[in-house]
């Protein structure tokens, strides 16, 4: 898989925190920072799904029958008046 590159800027301190901690527990700063990046997607995606999770159970996924045919109506009239209002 090829790779992107990226350039960040840090504080010292924040440069200094990644030197120590890519030396005890990563090879490199690359594996440090991806390493970040799969905890913070993780944590989105459980995010995400917690909220979906919390949504009115036995909720319908979709407008009702009634509720298309509603649309569909007022569909049609919309594009009869537009085509009306062409043809003045």
């Amino acid at each position: 898989m090829k790779m992107g590159t990226m350039n960040i800027s840090l504080t010292p301190e924040q440069a200094e925190y990644v030197r120590r901690t890519v030396a005890r527990d990563f090879g490199n700063a690359s594996e440090f920072f991806r390493d970040l990046l799969r905890d913070r997607m993780k944590r989105e995606i459980e995010a995400d799904l917690a909220l979906l999770q919390s949504t009115t159970p036995g909720a319908t996924a979709g407008p009702s029958e009634d509720e298309i045919t509603g649309i569909l109506k007022t569909q049609k009239e919309v594009r009869k008046r537009l085509k009306h209002a062409r043809r003045v």
